[in-house]
């Protein structure tokens, strides 16, 4: 049995496939336009997936790396202050030695307090680095500055006092890996030490000259208090200098840390910006269209459609008075 096939079955049929050809075109122009091979995820589940998966991982990535840059300036900023410092405990140690010698006079070894006192100074300021508005070595108490004059009531109260974290509870810490956390700075305390002194006027409580703390700063403020003494005690002088070759190690100890610190960034940093790499090929691969294919294509579906709508004005040219 033969199934009579009507004019307008023939020319919704040629109708339809203009349609789909012309639709086909406007997307492939779509993609070319955008480059990217779908525009709503519902147009492709699977890619719209990998896509926003890819985004996720991308971002954290790129969290991971701002923070590990801002974790190697900051400790870059404190290497160079314990090579400044070493530098200055370097010519304080040369400073003692000299005191040590016996023909050092009372006013040569004044003279020696005094440039003590300017490298203690020094060694302040330098305990007070900042990183933009960061004390890199207060501990967790960034917002100011963890060396300064002591709290003191008295008139005449000098020395310097450190009012960061405690050694123990200063660590600052940045996650640079899922999961992976790293302590990125180090304790003033622990690499300068802290050390405050006073005098009580004649009014108040009569208690002599005290010193307190321990650490670099100190030894540097008792090895000033023995060479601005009429009767300098050169072995204590000599036991200090003793403690000031511990305490210049401690600040070798302490750039060794920050260069390990660095290294294990460095490592860390490259290999976020491989997965980096990785990852955004992934995404491209589910999103980028292939621009010579896609080139190639519309230009075969132009050619299509063109050729579609040639036969179908042939097919649909007839009209009723071909029938009358």
């Amino acid at each position: 049995m033969y199934q009579r096939i009507t004019n307008n079955y023939i020319n919704e049929n040629v109708l339809n496939n203009l349609f789909t050809n012309r639709t086909t075109l406007i997307d492939l122009q779509r993609q070319i336009a955008s480059g990217t091979k779908f525009e709503r995820p519902s147009e492709d589940v699977l890619s719209a997936i990998t896509v926003l998966s890819s985004n996720s991982t991308l971002g954290k990535i790129e969290n991971y790396i701002k923070n590990i840059e801002t974790a190697k300036l900051e400790i870059e900023t404190a290497d160079r202050a314990l090579l400044t410092s070493l530098d200055s405990v370097h010519e304080a140690r040369e400073l003692t030695i000299q005191a040590l010698n016996a023909t050092s006079g009372t006013e040569e070894l004044n003279m020696m307090a005094e440039q003590i006192e300017q490298i203690i100074q020094q060694i302040k300021d330098l305990g007070n680095t900042k990183y933009g508005t960061t004390y890199i070595f207060g501990g967790k108490e960034t917002n100011s500055a963890p060396y300064t004059d002591p709290p003191t009531t008295v008139d005449d109260g000098e020395g310097i006092y450190y009012g960061g974290s405690a050694s123990g509870s200063h660590e600052r810490e940045i996650e640079i890996a899922e999961g992976v956390t790293i302590t990125v700075n180090l304790c003033g305390e622990d690499i300068f030490g802290q050390y405050y002194k006073w005098d009580h006027d004649a009014d108040d409580d009569p208690t002599d000259l005290q010193a307190v703390g321990d650490g670099l700063i100190a030894t540097l403020s008792k090895i000033k208090e023995q060479m601005e003494s009429s009767t300098p005690d050169k072995d204590i002088i000599r036991q200090e200098m003793a403690t000031l070759d511990n305490d210049l190690q401690t600040l070798l100890t302490s750039q060794a840390t920050l260069g390990s610190l660095l290294a294990r960034l460095d490592i860390t940093e490259r290999l976020h910006k491989d997965d980096k790499i990785s990852v955004t090929d992934i995404k491209s691969g589910a999103q980028d269209i292939d621009y010579a294919k896609a080139i190639s294509d519309l230009k075969f579906q132009e050619a299509a459609l063109q050729a579609s709508l040639q036969v179908g004005a042939q097919i649909i040219k007839p009209s009723l008075l071909n029938y009358l």
